[in-house]
């Protein structure tokens, strides 16, 4: 994923620099360092990102704001496992 489909991921999303870098476990600093390619996010955080562009990809607007407020919630409730939880489950 390169930096700018970083970017475009976390604007889908709606989320700030300090929530992406929340969800996995960095800085907003970091985040904005992976946005402008002066640093890689972890394999584990790539996979993530593609996962979540695929879901997004497959779905019609309504579905993408149903998916991005699971995502939400899934994050809030359980963190991390329930974020992979939530994106590979079965559509």
């Amino acid at each position: 994923m390169t930096p700018k489909g970083i970017r475009e991921l976390r604007k889908r999303l709606g989320w700030s620099l300090a929530e992406f870098g929340q969800h996995f476990g960095v800085s907003p600093q970091a985040v904005l360092k992976w946005e402008r390619g002066k640093a890689r996010p972890s394999d584990f955080a790539l996979a993530t990102m593609i996962q979540l562009n695929r879901r997004l990809d497959a779905l019609s607007d309504k579905q993408k704001n149903e998916f991005i407020n699971g995502l939400k919630t899934a994050l809030l409730t359980g963190g991390i496992l329930a974020l992979l939880a939530y994106l590979f489950q079965k559509e």
